[in-house]
């Protein structure tokens, strides 16, 4: 069976996770999970504006959806959200190592797109790193079909 190009790119994500996995490393996915961040940061404004006396910057401190955003700063956090917004497409991962947040791009190919390079010029200018995870997936897939008869 031929692999289709969004069959090897779950597959190219699958291996990228189990690597940040086993490497302790804290990650989102950001084909799946975008959406997460976007509501922490709506709900953080929300919280805000409820009771202001209390800064921004506590709550995104101390909110339950730190670990999705891994910011520690409202401008940090509001400065991801301005970048998801116009560069999310061309990045698959939010990563953090521990030592450094970084987007990741999961690719067959070292070759960069325009926008890939674009996006990476912008996402260096708020100190974020960027890697690409390479992974290399057969074009055909062999399998096989088996009736199984007479169970009861």
């Amino acid at each position: 069976m031929k692999l289709e190009c969004e069959d090897k790119q779950e597959i190219f994500e699958i291996v990228a996770a189990r690597y940040f996995k086993t490497q302790n490393w804290k990650w989102v996915n950001l084909r799946t999970e975008i959406n997460k961040i976007f509501k922490a940061y709506e709900e953080l404004n929300e919280q805000y504006a409820s009771y202001s006396y209390v800064s921004r910057d506590w709550y995104v401190e101390n909110m339950g959806s730190k670990n999705i955003h891994m910011c520690s700063t409202w401008e940090e956090l509001k400065n991801l959200v301005a970048f998801l917004n116009t560069h999310a497409e061309v990045f698959n991962f939010l990563v953090n190592t521990g030592s450094r947040k970084s987007f990741c791009i999961v690719s067959d190919s070292k070759d960069l797109t325009e926008p890939q390079a674009m996006a990476i010029k912008e996402v260096q200018k708020l100190s974020y790193n960027t890697f690409v995870f390479l992974a290399t997936v057969p074009d055909e897939i062999e399998f096989q079909l088996l009736q199984v008869k007479g169970v009861n």
